[in-house]
């Protein structure tokens, strides 16, 4: 039994260790520069995206605001998704008229 203690830590150190290194993808929003269909990348302010073979591009415009969901990837932004950012609805207040009721009374002697 103390034969495989030791061997059994070790490869489960050695296993955890690995999965810190597991891709986390984050999001950017920012505006795109530049689209190049044909090597599937996509340049949103100053960083470089890199998409899977096959991607359609046709729905987004230079100069539109995204937001890329991402992970690095061998040093290289690997987008995963690519979507058009909510723009905030524009916000209308209405001017507040308040009135001021002021009453008097007479006292009756």
């Amino acid at each position: 039994m103390r034969k495989f203690v030791l061997p059994l830590a070790l490869l489960a150190t050695v296993a955890s260790g690995s999965m810190a290194f597991a891709a986390t993808d984050h999001t950017s929003n920012g505006t795109l520069k530049a689209i190049d269909a044909k090597a599937c990348t996509v340049t949103v302010d100053k960083t470089v995206y890199h998409f899977a073979k096959g991607c359609d591009f046709a729905a987004f415009k230079v100069g539109e605001k995204v937001a890329v969901t991402g992970h690095v990837y061998k040093k290289e932004e690997v987008g995963t998704k690519l979507v058009a950012a909510a723009t905030p609805a524009p916000t209308t207040t209405k001017p507040t008229t308040t009135m001021t009721k002021t009453m008097t009374t007479t006292k009756k002697s």
